[in-house]
Protein backbone atom coordinates (compact mmCIF):
# COMPACT_ATOMS: atom_id res chain seq x y z
CA UNK A 1 0.00 0.00 0.00
CA UNK A 2 1.44 3.59 -1.10
CA UNK A 3 1.16 5.80 2.05
CA UNK A 4 0.58 9.30 1.15
CA UNK A 5 0.90 13.03 3.41
CA UNK A 6 -0.54 16.03 2.67
CA UNK A 7 1.23 18.45 4.87
CA UNK A 8 -1.38 21.59 5.98
CA UNK A 9 -1.21 24.70 7.94
CA UNK A 10 -2.44 27.67 8.66
CA UNK A 11 -3.64 29.70 5.67
CA UNK A 12 -3.49 26.73 3.42
CA UNK A 13 -5.66 27.12 0.53
CA UNK A 14 -8.74 24.53 0.71
CA UNK A 15 -9.31 24.45 -2.83
CA UNK A 16 -6.51 22.48 -4.30
CA UNK A 17 -6.09 20.30 -0.49
CA UNK A 18 -9.71 19.25 -0.77
CA UNK A 19 -9.43 18.62 -5.05
CA UNK A 20 -6.05 16.26 -4.09
CA UNK A 21 -6.92 14.85 -1.04
CA UNK A 22 -10.85 13.51 -2.28
CA UNK A 23 -9.51 12.36 -5.81
CA UNK A 24 -6.99 10.10 -4.15
CA UNK A 25 -9.13 8.39 -1.19
CA UNK A 26 -11.28 7.83 -4.51
CA UNK A 27 -9.50 4.95 -5.07
CA UNK A 28 -10.61 3.66 -1.79
CA UNK A 29 -14.37 4.11 -2.44
CA UNK A 30 -14.14 3.02 -6.02
CA UNK A 31 -12.32 -0.18 -5.18
CA UNK A 32 -15.18 -0.74 -2.23
CA UNK A 33 -17.45 -0.93 -5.16
CA UNK A 34 -15.77 -2.62 -7.64
CA UNK A 35 -15.18 -0.14 -9.85
CA UNK A 36 -11.15 0.53 -9.33
CA UNK A 37 -9.12 -3.18 -10.09
CA UNK A 38 -6.69 -2.43 -7.86
CA UNK A 39 -5.13 -4.76 -4.93
CA UNK A 40 -5.04 -2.02 -2.67
CA UNK A 41 -5.94 1.75 -2.15
CA UNK A 42 -4.15 4.77 -1.14
CA UNK A 43 -3.97 5.51 2.53
CA UNK A 44 -3.77 9.13 2.61
CA UNK A 45 -3.42 11.27 5.41
CA UNK A 46 -3.54 14.64 6.45
CA UNK A 47 -0.26 15.74 8.33
CA UNK A 48 0.21 19.20 10.08
CA UNK A 49 2.41 21.06 13.14
CA UNK A 50 -0.92 21.71 15.25
CA UNK A 51 -3.81 20.13 16.64
CA UNK A 52 -6.33 22.40 14.33
CA UNK A 53 -5.19 24.13 11.15
CA UNK A 54 -7.67 26.75 10.06
CA UNK A 55 -7.12 27.64 6.18
CA UNK A 56 -7.21 30.73 3.72
CA UNK A 57 -11.49 30.46 3.90
CA UNK A 58 -11.44 29.80 7.53
CA UNK A 59 -11.89 26.15 6.70
CA UNK A 60 -11.58 24.01 10.73
CA UNK A 61 -8.77 21.27 9.31
CA UNK A 62 -8.04 18.30 12.06
CA UNK A 63 -5.43 16.30 10.98
CA UNK A 64 -4.86 12.79 11.08
CA UNK A 65 -1.26 12.98 12.69
CA UNK A 66 -0.02 15.90 14.52
CA UNK A 67 4.35 16.42 13.91
CA UNK A 68 7.05 16.30 11.12
CA UNK A 69 7.69 12.70 11.56
CA UNK A 70 6.99 11.99 7.56
CA UNK A 71 8.97 8.52 7.77
CA UNK A 72 6.36 6.02 7.27
CA UNK A 73 4.96 7.95 4.36
CA UNK A 74 6.01 6.92 0.88
CA UNK A 75 4.60 10.45 -0.83
CA UNK A 76 4.77 14.01 0.68
CA UNK A 77 2.52 16.62 -0.90
CA UNK A 78 2.53 20.50 -0.07
CA UNK A 79 -0.05 22.61 -1.04
CA UNK A 80 -0.47 26.62 -1.53
CA UNK A 81 -1.33 29.57 0.44
CA UNK A 82 -0.19 32.80 1.85
CA UNK A 83 0.76 30.21 4.64
CA UNK A 84 3.62 28.81 2.80
CA UNK A 85 5.09 32.33 3.84
CA UNK A 86 5.06 31.32 7.35
CA UNK A 87 6.29 27.41 6.94
CA UNK A 88 9.48 28.50 5.42
CA UNK A 89 10.26 30.41 8.15
CA UNK A 90 10.89 26.84 10.23
CA UNK A 91 13.92 25.45 9.85
CA UNK A 92 13.09 22.60 11.56
CA UNK A 93 10.46 21.48 8.83
CA UNK A 94 12.55 22.49 5.98
CA UNK A 95 15.20 19.82 7.20
CA UNK A 96 12.66 17.54 7.62
CA UNK A 97 11.05 18.44 4.16
CA UNK A 98 14.80 18.11 2.43
CA UNK A 99 15.46 14.94 4.48
CA UNK A 100 12.11 13.09 3.12
CA UNK A 101 13.09 14.19 -0.54
CA UNK A 102 15.90 13.21 -1.03
CA UNK A 103 14.87 9.60 -0.49
CA UNK A 104 11.03 9.52 -1.46
CA UNK A 105 8.84 11.93 -4.16
CA UNK A 106 7.59 15.18 -2.85
CA UNK A 107 5.43 17.24 -4.60
CA UNK A 108 3.61 20.40 -4.34
CA UNK A 109 0.51 22.76 -5.61
CA UNK A 110 0.92 26.31 -5.97
CA UNK A 111 2.58 28.08 -3.75
CA UNK A 112 3.65 25.22 -2.11
CA UNK A 113 6.57 25.21 -4.73
CA UNK A 114 8.90 27.50 -2.16
CA UNK A 115 8.57 25.74 0.36
CA UNK A 116 10.35 22.93 -1.71
CA UNK A 117 12.35 25.74 -3.12
CA UNK A 118 13.59 26.53 0.11
CA UNK A 119 14.55 23.15 1.33
CA UNK A 120 16.92 22.97 -1.49
CA UNK A 121 15.34 20.50 -3.33
CA UNK A 122 14.60 22.36 -6.40
CA UNK A 123 18.20 22.87 -7.42
CA UNK A 124 19.17 21.66 -10.82
CA UNK A 125 15.55 21.19 -11.32
CA UNK A 126 12.53 22.27 -13.58
CA UNK A 127 9.76 23.40 -11.47
CA UNK A 128 6.26 25.42 -11.91
CA UNK A 129 3.53 27.35 -9.40
CA UNK A 130 1.21 29.73 -9.82
CA UNK A 131 1.70 32.07 -12.90
CA UNK A 132 2.03 35.35 -10.70
CA UNK A 133 4.80 33.78 -8.74
CA UNK A 134 7.14 32.68 -11.79
CA UNK A 135 9.48 35.37 -11.42
CA UNK A 136 10.00 34.89 -7.76
CA UNK A 137 10.79 30.82 -8.50
CA UNK A 138 13.26 31.49 -11.03
CA UNK A 139 15.65 32.41 -8.44
CA UNK A 140 15.64 28.46 -7.31
CA UNK A 141 15.08 26.44 -10.17
CA UNK A 142 14.57 26.83 -13.71
CA UNK A 143 10.48 27.41 -14.11
CA UNK A 144 8.30 26.01 -17.29
CA UNK A 145 4.81 27.24 -17.60
CA UNK A 146 3.09 23.86 -17.56
CA UNK A 147 0.13 22.64 -15.18
CA UNK A 148 2.62 20.19 -14.04
CA UNK A 149 6.30 19.29 -13.89
CA UNK A 150 7.90 16.25 -12.88
CA UNK A 151 11.36 16.43 -12.04
CA UNK A 152 13.24 13.06 -10.87
CA UNK A 153 11.28 12.57 -8.05
CA UNK A 154 9.88 16.13 -7.58
CA UNK A 155 6.29 17.18 -9.01
CA UNK A 156 5.26 20.33 -8.76
CA UNK A 157 1.83 21.60 -10.11
CA UNK A 158 0.63 25.11 -10.70
CA UNK A 159 -2.45 27.02 -9.41
CA UNK A 160 -5.30 25.14 -7.24
CA UNK A 161 -7.16 23.41 -9.98
CA UNK A 162 -3.96 21.64 -11.59
CA UNK A 163 -4.46 19.99 -8.02
CA UNK A 164 -6.44 17.60 -11.01
CA UNK A 165 -3.43 17.19 -12.88
CA UNK A 166 -1.27 16.18 -10.01
CA UNK A 167 -3.72 13.82 -8.50
CA UNK A 168 -3.77 12.31 -12.64
CA UNK A 169 0.04 11.70 -12.42
CA UNK A 170 0.26 10.32 -8.97
CA UNK A 171 -2.55 7.52 -9.84
CA UNK A 172 -0.35 7.11 -13.18
CA UNK A 173 3.30 6.62 -10.70
CA UNK A 174 1.29 4.69 -8.42
CA UNK A 175 -1.13 2.53 -10.63
CA UNK A 176 -1.46 2.85 -14.25
CA UNK A 177 -2.20 5.15 -16.60
CA UNK A 178 -6.08 3.31 -16.99
CA UNK A 179 -6.31 3.53 -13.44
CA UNK A 180 -6.37 6.90 -13.72
CA UNK A 181 -8.76 6.89 -16.28
CA UNK A 182 -11.37 5.43 -14.05
CA UNK A 183 -11.08 7.71 -11.09
CA UNK A 184 -10.82 11.11 -13.26
CA UNK A 185 -14.20 9.66 -16.04
CA UNK A 186 -15.68 9.16 -12.62
CA UNK A 187 -15.44 11.82 -10.65
CA UNK A 188 -16.10 13.62 -13.96
CA UNK A 189 -13.03 15.72 -15.20
CA UNK A 190 -13.13 17.70 -18.22
CA UNK A 191 -10.36 16.99 -20.66
CA UNK A 192 -9.50 20.19 -22.66
CA UNK A 193 -6.74 20.44 -25.56
CA UNK A 194 -4.25 22.13 -23.24
CA UNK A 195 -4.75 19.71 -20.13
CA UNK A 196 -7.30 18.89 -17.73
CA UNK A 197 -10.12 21.30 -17.06
CA UNK A 198 -12.45 21.67 -13.97
CA UNK A 199 -13.67 19.36 -11.60
CA UNK A 200 -17.45 19.00 -12.44
CA UNK A 201 -18.19 15.52 -10.46
CA UNK A 202 -18.58 14.76 -6.94
CA UNK A 203 -14.84 15.03 -5.78
CA UNK A 204 -16.75 15.51 -1.60
CA UNK A 205 -17.72 12.13 -1.48
CA UNK A 206 -16.07 9.98 0.86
Amino acid sequence: MTKIAIYVFNDVEELGLDIIYNVLKKTKTLKQHGILPIDQPLEVDIIANEKLVIGTKDMQITPHQVGLDFTDYDILIIPGGKGVETIVQNQEFLDKLKEFGQEKMVCSIGLGSFALALAGLLKNKKATTHHKHFLRLRKYCKVENKRIVVSDKIITAGGMLCAVDLAEKILEICYSKSIADIVLEYIEVQRRSKGIGIVLGEIDEE
